[in-house]
């Protein structure tokens, strides 16, 4: 490293940002932008600012707007940038009319409905506040139409804009929709029509990077483009600049992501070193590229295309030099084990899962990538002129990509194909990059240490054979240590998510809506509901990324305490996608006598998708040796209307720890289950239909008498939940009530005797 200035200064301004950052919090995009400071969601604003990119979507245009002003209430507010959404609809129809259409470079002016981005409620969910932070941009607006005030327009970003649509249109048009949109996203980083089948598949067998722009298709677009100039005879300046002019122009036509900066910092570093005759060191460019782009926006150090992008160069870099010294595994698998090595705790990170044949499937996929990449261009630029010799060369992509698809598929029907391990600790994964470190840093030194002293005994060679013998197995051990190195993390991904004799349960924040995991001391998972009313696909957005991050990949059972579509829309999710979702075992449904008929035909999808479907009567009990879940309701009795009143009621029971858990239970139902006379004290209770004032009634709480109250509503819900009549009667028994609607999830964490509470949102 000293033998590197360059390199150890870039690693010390790394250093002083993550301190500032990750620990001070001092980074300006991470305060409040003045628009959040003087507005809230839903207030209406009229603005106006600078076009810098447009994109379109099938309902809708985006545009990015910098330079803004914003008046509202007679006051101007200045806004760097912000995000405008127009219905597709509305330019359609000016394009009709021939007025003014929007290019980049104009100030639009409109007026429209302020929203602000939100922030992950529940754990292991896309953090989309975060995600517009990085860029800079803090709110974003729903207007009807705009108006083009200052008609400049910048005629670079504008042109490449038009060859991105262009493009995307070729590629579609010969093509089709599905694998059109998959070369549109490797050649040119729109995902906005991708398959979401498609799109997960590649992501889950390991190699979703064939899905973006990354750096390596910029390298090799644009190293190649300088390597083709130099052999045509073009001095060093004139290549060199036609290939920076190309890749930055790249650059910002696919939308200038963390992936195509670094590649395009890196080319810039390397061109400069063949110009002037010197040697191109990776570790420096790496690391020139890390800072640069990090004081740009210090945010990217916690971002995951930032990390994933660097850390596989890291893993080239720093650790398949090690292994080559170690020599004790073939060539040909050396650079992808080593990114491996370095990528594993950011996969599950941020993806809570590995897909433990990547490591194979990637020697097919990274070598062929600059095949797909030629052809696709190439055939991209001959299609406008001969289509069909175009044509041709397109469909080699898309042959490719078929055969993509199918090892895709064939790895992940092997056993273990996928490992959800959840997400690990942040301690966790600096202990395992720090042992990395080291392993690498005493292996170089034991290799330059064996240099020195082979020159030494250069002249004795009677113990040069024994010493050799010595020098592999050592290197062997080594190995051994590095790949028990990895496993222990995973090992202990998995440990980190239960501690023996502990139950775990967790509302999850479904929006409008209710879905309670349960982790039970014997390693079981158990889901009471799972849906919402207020987001669409809850079950992809909310449920399956939270059970992923927890380590879950099975349900053992799933409850349902009746069919309202805010208790139901996420299992049915799941329930279809059980290939590369999360399974689900046993569906348990009420009594037979009170399913209706959305539950009967969640009964009917469960079979379809080899998930056994049963009914739990009131008295019968579901236990696996440590924790004991009981039906209390419907009572066999019941002949009141189906539907809330007749919601399914659990009783869980572990030592000590009692808790009741009641559905939408109201009126009739409840009114028997009272009269039953089988309740007791508990000391937590799941309010009924989310803190509705017509449940968990003041003669059910004199009752059970709960000290805690957990309440699963959304935010600004249009029903009022949870009602002030009901939190009333909760303060008045001394219960404290946890919301999701504040806290986001909330989680119940017990050993039996003692019990805490912790909320996502604090």
């Amino acid at each position: 490293m000293t033998r590197r200035p360059l390199c150890l200064a870039a690693v010390f301004i790394l250093g002083i940002q993550l301190v500032l950052v990750g620990v001070l919090q001092m980074a300006e995009d991470l305060k409040p932008s003045p628009l959040e400071q003087a507005a809230a969601d839903g207030d209406m604003a009229a603005l106006s600012g600078r076009v810098y990119r447009r994109e379109e979507r099938p309902d809708y245009q985006m545009f990015y707007l910098a330079d803004v002003q914003i008046r509202r209430d007679k006051q101007i507010i200045n806004e760097s940038k912000i995000l405008v959404y127009i219905k597709q609809n509305e330019i359609i129809e000016s394009k009709k009319q021939n007025s003014e259409i929007i290019e980049v470079g104009n100030r639009i002016k409109l007026a429209g409905e302020v929203f602000f981005f939100e922030t992950a409620s529940n754990p292991g969910n896309f953090d989309r506040k975060f995600y517009y932070q990085k860029q800079g941009i803090h709110a974003a607006v729903w207007s009807e139409k705009a108006e083009v005030s200052d008609h400049t327009k910048w005629l670079i970003r504008e042109g490449l804009t038009r060859l991105r649509l262009k493009w995307k249109a070729i590629l579609t048009g010969i093509l089709g929709e599905y694998y059109g949109n998959c070369m549109s996203a490797i050649l040119l980083g729109d995902k906005s029509e991708l398959d979401e089948a498609a799109k997960e598949r590649y992501q889950k067998s390991g190699i979703g990077h064939v899905l973006a722009v990354s750096g390596l298709h910029m390298s090799f677009l644009g190293i190649g483009l300088y390597r083709l100039l130099r052999r045509m005879g073009l001095a060093f300046l004139p290549a060199g600049m036609l290939g920076i002019l190309f890749l930055m122009s790249y650059t910002w036509m696919v939308g200038s992501g963390v992936s195509a900066q670094r590649a395009l910092i890196m080319f810039l570093l390397y061109v400069g070193a063949d110009m002037a005759g010197r040697d191109y060191d990776l570790p420096t460019s790496l690391a020139l590229a890390a800072g640069i782009i990090v004081l740009k926006q210090p945010l990217y150090l916690f971002d995951a295309g930032f990390l994933l992008s660097f850390g596989a160069l890291t893993g080239i870099a720093v650790v398949h030099p090690v292994l080559e010294k170690l020599e004790v595994m073939p060539r040909v698998f050396r650079a992808s084990v080593s990114i491996q090595l370095v990528l594993l705790p950011l996969l599950l990170y941020y993806y809570f899962e590995v897909p433990l044949y990547s490591l194979v499937l990637n020697l097919l996929v990274i070598p062929l990538m600059p095949v797909i990449l030629g052809a696709g261009v190439i055939g991209s630029a001959m299609a406008i002129l001969w289509s069909w010799g175009g044509g041709i060369l397109l469909q080699i992509c898309k042959l490719m990509l078929w055969g993509y698809e199918q090892a895709a598929a064939f790895t992940m029907e092997l056993p273990l194909g996928r490992l959800v391990l959840g997400q690990p600790k942040k301690w966790w994964c600096v202990a395992y990059y720090v042992i990395l470190f080291l392993v690498c840093v005493v292996v170089k030194w034991k290799t330059e240490d064996k240099k020195r002293k082979d020159k030494k005994r250069n002249d004795m060679r009677r113990n040069v054979n024994e010493e050799d013998d010595q020098s592999k197995g050592h290197k062997k051990t080594v190995s051994c240590l590095v790949i028990l190195h990895s496993i222990v993390f995973c090992v202990g991904c998995v440990w980190g998510h239960a501690t023996p004799g502990e139950l775990k349960i967790t509302a999850i924040d479904m929006g409008q809506g209710e879905g309670l995991y349960i982790r039970s001391p014997a390693g079981k998972h158990y889901m009471i509901d799972g849906g919402s009313t207020s987001e669409s696909q809850v079950g992809k957005y909310r449920m399956k990324p939270f059970l992923k991050s927890q380590g879950v990949g099975t349900l053992d059972y799933v409850f349902i305490s009746h069919g309202d579509e805010d208790h139901i829309s996420g299992v049915k999710e799941l329930l279809t996608d059980q290939d590369m979702g999360i399974r689900i075992r046993t569906l348990v449904l009420p009594a037979k006598d009170v399913l209706d008929e959305s539950l009967q035909k969640l009964a009917e999808l469960a079979e379809q998708n080899g998930t056994r479907a049963v009914t739990m009567e009131c008295g019968q009990r579901v236990s696996d040796g440590k924790i004991t879940l009981t039906c209390l309701a419907p009572l066999k009795e019941y002949t009141g209307d189906i539907g809330n009143a007749s919601s399914m009621v659990l009783e869980l029971e572990y030592k000590a720890f009692e808790m009741l858990f009641t559905g939408d239970l109201e009126g009739e139902g409840e009114q028997q289950l009272l009269n039953k006379g089988n309740l007791r004290d508990y000391d937590v209770l799941k309010a009924g239909h989310h803190g509705s004032k017509n449940s968990t009634s003041e003669e059910l709480l004199s009752v059970i008498l709960p000290e805690i109250t957990v309440i699963s509503a959304g935010k600004e819900n249009r029903y009022g939940h949870p009602h002030e009549e009901t939190l009333t009667r909760l303060e008045n028994i001394g219960s404290r009530v946890y919301c999701t609607k504040e806290s986001g999830a909330v989680t119940i964490v017990t050993d039996g005797e003692r019990v805490q509470m912790k909320k996502f949102l604090q």
